[in-house]
């Protein structure tokens, strides 16, 4: 059964990822330089949708609630108008999103 821990856990192991793959280059150093990094944008959109969602599940939501909540964020995020226009860029960080949303309420 989920728990925000688990949300908690699974956002520090993103956040981990998106790091190692930026190394020392934030995501937003890339987009002003016109570097593309599409993999570093996937990364940040499973943090930020994770951020999304603990933020969203109230402090004693479990399991159902949790997993309930997820799916019905996934639905949003692949909705979603991203900034961008649409770019290579920008869909990548919406993949990221929608990936984990739907692991989470897969669980």
């Amino acid at each position: 059964m989920l728990v925000r821990d688990d949300l908690r856990a699974l956002r520090a192991s993103a956040a981990a990822a998106w790091s190692e793959t930026m190394g020392d280059t934030t995501s937003c150093a890339l987009a002003k330089d016109g570097r593309s990094h599409p993999a570093g944008k996937f990364h940040e959109g499973r943090v930020a949708a994770l951020g999304e969602l603990l933020r969203a599940c109230p402090a004693d939501a479990t399991g159902q609630a949790v997993t309930a909540l997820a799916a019905s964020l996934a639905d949003e995020w692949v909705s979603r108008v991203m900034p961008g226009g649409g770019s290579r860029e920008w869909e990548s960080y919406r993949a990221g999103g929608v990936e984990v949303l739907r692991e989470v309420a897969a669980s």
